[in-house]
């Protein structure tokens, strides 16, 4: 049995969710200066937002979000996430919110890239370690700007280590029975391939009861990544799902600890 998986079969942009009539929950209250602002790429302007914490002694948070992010429904409550961190860099992605463009992975990875060059030259002008953090989808679009731009530390949440291991898991029994073949954009994924000689501290945040990319994934991507010999921290949030890790009580303590310890 052949399963074909296409490109945009992991994506979300507006005309899917409109077509799915998909409505997103209400944001979060923005607490902190958020400047809007665009940043120049190949496929016309990013929507991009910057969150400041008003703290100069903190990194910078590059934030790739998951294939349902928006700024619009979600910049509060990144911010309420990861502020306790540093400031945050955040944009859309191609064919959502304010971000033209194809929702195709070569799309993503230009906009990640962009932003990336914007987030490393600001990190610099004001001093600041960057921190490059991708969540879901995120997670395998992050790393792929890490080593160009020198991002000091990498926090993978809730993901997975490449697109086939996600198809893979979700065969379950019936995967020695299923020939998958994914579209040849989705095949090159790599995550722990494109940290390959990457020196600074990993930390992949895993949440057991994710039934959306379920824990195993995030277990597979911190073998491959040792594999690859990458520094990698494994933090297991037991009561989290998929979106909540944030919530956790001990979700802050346990990162901080985790990215001061290198």
């Amino acid at each position: 049995m052949a399963v074909n998986v296409p490109e945009d079969a992991f994506f979300y942009p507006d005309t899917r969710m409109q077509a799915e009539k998909i409505i997103l929950p209400p944001d979060a209250p923005m607490r902190f200066q958020a400047d809007t602002f665009t940043i120049p790429y190949s496929g016309g302007t990013i929507g991009a937002t910057r969150v400041r914490t008003g703290r100069n002694d903190t990194p910078l948070i590059l934030f790739c979000g998951g294939n349902m992010f928006r700024r619009s429904a979600a910049a509060g409550l990144t911010a309420d996430k990861l502020t306790p961190f540093g400031d945050v860099l955040m944009f859309d992605y191609p064919g959502s919110g304010e971000t033209p463009g194809p929702a195709e992975y070569s799309a993503f990875i230009a906009t990640a890239t962009a932003v990336a060059d914007v987030a490393r030259a600001q990190a610099d002008a004001e001093g600041r370690k960057l921190i490059a953090w991708g969540h879901s989808l995120g997670g395998i679009v992050c790393p792929q700007i890490v080593q160009h731009v020198r991002a000091d530390a990498v926090v993978l949440e809730t993901t997975t280590p490449n697109a086939r291991a996600v198809v893979e898991n979700a065969a379950g029994w019936a995967r020695p029975l299923v020939r998958i073949n994914l579209a040849p954009n989705l095949a090159v994924v790599n995550v722990p391939a494109a940290l390959k000689g990457y020196s600074g501290p990993v930390v992949v945040l895993e949440a057991t009861h994710d039934t959306t990319l379920p824990p195993a994934l995030s277990q597979k991507l911190v073998r491959d990544l040792k594999a690859e010999g990458v520094t990698v921290d494994r933090l297991v949030f037991p009561d989290a799902g998929h979106g909540d890790v944030g919530a956790q009580p001990d979700f802050q303590s346990r990162v901080s600890a985790a990215l001061a310890a290198h």
